[in-house]
């Protein structure tokens, strides 16, 4: 037999107990069956095993003695002393065993019964029998008694509680003498007793007292309450009828009140009033939220049906902190961290919508971010439980690809330049201490980049898993979640390149995408199944990946074979044409053939299908318009065809003048067999519907395609005499029909309400586009586009017709109130964040001008428009080299808008009095008004050459042929650089706010390097005529966007560039002129000393390097001292004064100045006075020493005599008495050997340009206040 122990076969449901050959049956059958038993038995030490044996051998030995006392050993015996027990002899017992002690028979106890109590234990029975069992009723008077006996307990007043009495009549003698004594007392004595008594005790000991006392006083009331309310209970139980149901005495505890249990029971309080953010309560409060993620106001009264309320600190408000949810979250129980994750997930929704920010004190993704909540998410995709890691799936979806985005970017692909697509990259990582990046934590990567710490977490391999996992769930339930997986990686995707390469080289998760969502076998599409059919969410994954350039486009379609893949369910579409209003791939297939094509790539297999797929699926869509799934395929075949003509376009352009022979299948006959399809589409549009979004983005779509045909048609100079029949018809079916509807001119009028906004709740770390609506720049750029392809095939319209400034130039317009607007926003001073979407406007304000210069027929173009073109340059995001080239060719070569006449420019100085000016070479400069006028319009004549120059410096050289026609959206693709990319940095600029000063700032930190003297020279002599040209026509590119610390400094760091380059002639004018129109601006005496000077570096740090060259190589030149000085003016620091008196006093040798020399105004050198205790010892030193002499150096003579005198003439200050008394008998000791000098200060009245005004008599006030000091 087996020796395992195994458990006992019991008998089944209708098998009694007396079957013994059924049981015997059961039991050979169990045992053959060799069933493992549940519990195993494991062997023990020997020794363990031997100690247990005994045990049972006791227990065997004692079965047959019942209730007999037996005695337990202790482990340390304590011997008793006997010594005083008297010793009793035992009884003689005839037996020859001790009788042993029983309890009692169980026959006698089997009779006794207990009242009240249905079945008792022997225990009890015998406790009955023996008196000494009482009743619940007797416990409870007991207790009561008790109770009674704690209350009545007397406190000090009693007196009770002096000391041990002997007897109850001391004690009630003591009290009654007490509170008749207490009677015979007022008030006022009874306190000031009880105040001499408190005070004579130690105050420990009264502390201790009272806290125990009061500490009784509560037990008291509190076990005198539930005392009563047992008794409320217990007479409430006798009659069940009392209550709803009825109690069964097989339910435990029903006596046992739990009163904490209880109170959930009570009905809430109302909720507190809203608590605010003041001096008592600094943090304000944490703001609760809904299962929905709805903000709850405290104050609102929410029913408890709404699950809302729940055991937190605040039971009676409704809602959850974040706080809380987190802590929910980890909880152990599956519902409530479902519960946990879903609201997070609803919260975050809602926070990148704005929802929050009026109501909320912090951003709230930021600090999410910050609490760790990708960490928590991170853990929950960990989980194996489906409803965890389906919500964990979703909130991150929900945190780091907001929905709003991509939406926006959605409705933006059809727009002018929409191709370009944003990389949403946050600042590079900074290592600190560590050498890279794998060096950093997961915490120090989360804190600069969300992103890079997905890809540490493994994600990617997390996602292969989890989308694995879930092919074999209901297909309903893992519809949202494989669309979140989606939608995290087109998030991934859009952070760099780098990361989309990074996930394109995951093999196991692209292999599983393309075979399970974009399969080669056609499958009809069913409701509700995603895993082996069509995934719009796949394909936008897909085109997103091809965006970051043609290699990696490439290579997606070569591993893949998605060519084959596209045109088969591209052929699929079109046949099952009954289903089209209900396809929703159809639309994402097209758009990532598009990027394809303007990729270089499947040109030739779209143009393929032109004739059997395409032409015919147009056709259908058309018969079914107007629809809102239709008008979406329209729009993406529209931008299809938009993407086709600029690759025939560009491919023909290339090839033409080459020898190479072209293997492009499609040719311009293909598109121009497109143009009556496109214009078909157009017409559509012209219905007014309920469906005005769609309509007018269909609209947009068809004018900017229509725009790039003519453009492509002319630029090839292709059937040119064919152009203006076109042109014709657009104008009479399309474009002036347009311009007259009401939709029109409703976009027009909401264009000074829309603007691009900056995302204000995003996280550094986790950049967004967040954008609250679509704007309509795109419809009037292409509007504005195709107006400006028309008036160059038909120059007669542009001053006929003038369709633009009819339209938008009306009175009262809503395009000028925009553009002004607008001007202040681009010259704004300081860094500004640039919105991804603000590109469209800048495409907008430059095509309108260039469309409203077209149409002006005599009239000048408002300095305005110049203004605002100039300004965009600085705000241009990297990709638009093309739009900046534009705007510098429209601006520069305007040469009329130049030499227009402006008096206020060209005014004289009136502080000036010498006409000329002469140098350390010798040279004599002109600063007369008419010599400015005369080099002003000698740098107007360097216009053309300075457009060549600025088109260089700011790299704008990229475009591979100089367009004659200016389009934006064509140009952007016309480049050099083969690896172009799509993609751009969502707020990236690539031209700097200091960029009128060239190279200027690159040869000052030594960036750049140049070795020819007359390269350099050239340099700084372009550079000099266009900042001049600017400075005199106060334009606003440099007044508003830089510093006038900036300003000063690009000018006067000229004399860092060299020992000589300052003596030249060309450049020495233009600094003189500098310096007057600064001077006449006021800008000398505006200058922040203690910032940074704009791309460059601290104006201290600049300063000290400006003295450093004059002290090494200025040879005293006069106008070098003039910029010199500039800073050192009484309204500066006083630390750039003491930098070159005390620290650089070798300078006073060659700072020869004479006032009238000085080309701005003396006043501030003397006004106010110095106060500066250490400048006035170093004046008073310099003075007496003679370092300086009134011939050499006459205008630092005059300074330093000034506020000499005027420190020892000030009687305000008692602290300075001993230094002016100094001082005076300093002055005495030498009045015998220099009485001029003592003479010229104690004498000096005041300043001129012609040298100190001396006093010829002393004022008595001066005297009197001497004598004092010389006493």
């Amino acid at each position: 037999m087996n020796n395992d122990l195994q458990a006992r076969p019991k008998p089944k449901f209708g098998i009694s107990d007396d079957a013994d050959d059924e049981m015997l049956n059961y039991q050979e059958l169990f045992q053959r069956s060799n069933i493992q038993p549940a519990a195993q038995v494991i062997r023990e030490p020997n020794i363990k095993r031997q100690q247990s044996n005994e045990n049972e051998d006791k227990k065997k030995k004692f079965s047959n003695i019942d209730l007999t006392q037996t005695n337990v050993m202790r482990n340390i015996i304590i011997e008793r002393d006997v010594s005083t027990t008297p010793i009793q002899i035992p009884k003689p017992n005839n037996d020859p065993f001790p009788q042993a002690k029983h309890r009692g028979s169980e026959d006698d106890l089997d009779k006794i019964v207990l009242p009240n109590v249905k079945k008792a234990s022997l225990f009890a029975k015998q406790m009955y029998r023996d008196g000494k069992l009482k009743t619940c009723k007797e416990l409870e008077e007991t207790k009561r008694s008790s109770i009674d006996q704690q209350i009545s307990r007397s406190s000090l007043l009693t007196g009770s509680g002096l000391g041990e009495v002997t007897g109850e009549r001391e004690i009630q003698r003591i009290h009654e003498e007490n509170i008749d004594r207490l009677k015979s007392m007022d008030e006022k004595e009874i306190l000031a007793e009880k105040e001499k008594l408190l005070n004579s005790l130690d105050p420990k000991l009264v502390a201790f007292i009272r806290k125990r006392n009061k500490k009784e006083g509560e037990n008291i009331i509190r076990m005198n309450e539930k005392s009563t309310v047992q008794k409320m209970d217990v007479d409430n139980q006798t009659t069940s009828t009392n209550l709803p149901i009825e109690v069964d005495s097989r339910w435990i505890h029903m006596d046992n009140i739990e009163y904490e249990k209880l109170e959930w029971i009570k009905d809430l309080p109302k909720p507190s009033a809203q608590r605010t953010l003041d001096d008592s309560n600094p943090e304000g409060v944490s703001a609760r939220f809904d299962f929905k993620g709805n903000l709850i106001s405290r104050t609102v009264d929410i029913p408890v049906t709404a699950a809302l309320h729940h055991h937190g600190e605040e039971p009676e408000a409704a809602g959850y902190t974040l706080e809380e949810l987190f802590h929910l979250s980890r909880s152990t129980v599956l519902q409530q961290r479902v519960i946990a994750l879903q609201t997070l997930s609803n919260i975050i929704r809602q926070a990148h919508t704005g929802i929050y920010d009026r109501d909320l004190q912090l951003s709230l993704i930021p600090k999410l971010i910050e609490a760790g909540i990708l960490f928590l998410i991170r853990w929950a995709m960990d989980e194996q439980i489906e409803s965890i890691y389906m919500i964990a799936i979703e909130c991150l979806a929900n945190l780091i690809a907001p929905k709003k985005d991509e939406e926006i970017l959605s409705q933006t692909m059809h727009w002018p330049c929409g191709y370009y697509e944003p990389i949403l990259t946050p600042a590079d990582i900074q290592l600190g201490d560590k050498k890279s990046e794998s060096d950093l934590t997961d915490i120090e990567i989360l804190e600069q980049d969300l992103i890079k710490c997905l890809f540490r977490m493994n994600v990617l391999k997390r996602l292969v898993y989890l989308l694995d996992r879930m092919k074999l769930l209901p297909s309903l339930t893992i519809i949202l979640p494989v669309k979140h997986s989606f939608h995290i990686l087109i998030r991934m995707t859009r952070h760099s390149m780098t990361c989309a390469n990074q996930i394109f080289e995951e093999r196991q998760l692209m292999d599983f995408i393309i075979r399970e969502f974009i399969p080669e076998i056609i499958v009809p599409n069913e409701e509700g199944h995603v895993y082996e059919h069509l995934l719009p969410e796949a394909l936008k994954f897909c085109r997103v990946l091809a965006n970051h350039g043609s290699t990696l486009a490439f290579n997606l379609i070569n591993r893949y074979g998605l060519n084959e893949r596209l045109r088969n369910h591209l052929v699929a579409a079109v046949n099952l044409s009954s289903s089209l209003q209900d396809n929703k791939t159809l639309g994402e297939l097209l758009s990532l053939w598009r990027v394809f094509i303007l990729q270089g790539h499947m040109a030739n297999e779209f143009g393929s299908l032109i004739p059997t797929i395409i032409i015919p699926l147009c056709r259908m869509c058309i018969q079914q318009m107007p629809n809102m799934v239709i008008s979406q395929i329209l729009i993406q075949l529209i931008t299809l065809f938009d993407a086709l003509i600029i690759y025939v376009t560009k491919f023909i352009f290339k090839h033409q003048n080459s020898s190479e022979n072209s293997t492009n299948v499609i040719n311009w006959s293909h598109i121009d067999g497109l143009f009556d399809l496109i214009l078909t589409i157009a017409k559509q549009t012209m219905i007014e519907t309920d469906e005005k979004i769609e309509l007018i983005a269909l609209r947009t779509a068809c004018l900017s395609c229509l725009a790039s045909f003519l453009i492509g048609q002319q630029l090839l100079t292709i059937n040119l005499l064919d152009l203006p029949s076109k042109v014709k018809l657009i104008r009479s079916q399309f474009f002036e029909p347009i311009l007259h509807l009401k939709s029109t001119k409703q976009l027009i009028e909401n264009v000074k309400f829309e603007t691009a906004i900056i995302p204000i709740n995003a996280s550094v770390n986790l950049p967004t586009l967040t954008q609250t609506n679509i704007s309509p720049f795109g419809f009037l750029i292409s509007l504005l586009r195709l107006t400006n392809i028309i008036y160059q095939i038909d120059k007669s319209l542009s001053t006929s017709n003038k369709f633009i400034s009819q339209l938008m130039l009306t009175k009262d317009s809503e395009i000028v109130v925009y553009i002004k607007k607008m001007l202040n926003k681009l010259t704004s001073s300081g860094v500004r964040k640039i919105s991804w979407f603000e590109q469209f406007e800048h495409i907008f304000l430059f095509q309108f001008i260039q469309v409203i210069n077209q149409e002006k027929s005599s009239d000048d173009l408002p300095s305005i428009y110049y203004e605002i073109l100039l300004s965009l340059l600085s705000s241009l995001l990297k990709g638009y080299h093309y739009l900046a080239q534009e705007i510098l060719k429209f601006v520069l070569f305007d040469i009329s808008f130049w030499k227009r006449s402006n008096e206020t420019e060209l005014a004289d100085l009136s502080l000036i009095t010498n006409e000329s000016l002469c140098l350390a070479s010798n040279e004599s400069i002109k600063i007369s008004s008419s010599h400015r006028t005369i080099l002003y319009e000698r740098a107007i004549e360097h216009l053309p050459s300075l457009y060549t120059y600025y088109k260089n410096i700011l790299q704008l050289n990229r475009s591979s042929i100089n367009l004659n026609i200016c389009d934006i959206h064509f140009g952007n693709l016309f480049q050099i650089d083969d690896s172009f990319k799509i993609n751009i940095h969502y707020a990236d600029t690539f031209i700097d706010p200091t960029w009128p000063y060239g190279l200027l700032s690159s040869l000052y930190t030594n960036v750049l390097s140049i070795v020819e003297n007359d390269k350099r020279l050239d340099i700084i002599l372009n550079t000099l005529r266009f900042v001049y040209i600017l400075e005199m026509k106060h334009n606003l590119v440099l007044y508003k966007m830089l510093t006038k610390t900036t300003r000063f400094s690009m000018i006067a760091g000229i004399y860092l560039l060299g020992s000589d380059i300052f003596l030249e002639k060309n450049i020495a004018d233009y600094l003189v002129a500098f310096l007057n129109c600064f001077n006449e601006q006021h800008l000398l005496q505006k200058i922040e000393t203690r910032t940074n000077i704009q791309s460059l570096m601290t104006f201290f740090d600049f300063y000290r390097s400006l003295v450093d060259q004059y002290e090494a190589c200025s040879f005293g030149d006069v106008l070098y001292s003039n910029y010199l000085l500039i800073p050192l003016q009484q309204i500066y620091d006083v630390q750039l004064r003491k930098h070159v008196w005390i620290e650089h006093s070798t300078i006073l040798k060659y700072l020869r100045l004479k006032p009238d020399q000085v080309l701005f105004s003396l006043e501030t050198f003397f006004l106010p006075y110095e106060n500066d205790l250490d400048l006035i010892r170093y004046y008073a030193h310099i003075l007496l020493n003679g370092t300086i002499k009134k011939m050499i150096q006459p205008l630092l003579y005059m300074i330093f005599i000034h506020h000499l005198n005027g420190f020892l003439f000030d009687q305000t200050r008692i602290e300075q008495n001993n230094l002016q008394r100094i001082i005076m008998k300093n002055l005495q000791a030498i009045s015998i050997n220099d009485k001029i000098l003592y003479d010229e200060i104690i004498n000096y009245k005041t300043f001129s340009r012609d040298g100190p005004v001396i006093f010829t008599t002393l004022p008595v006030i001066r005297m009197n206040w001497l004598q004092k000091l010389l006493e």
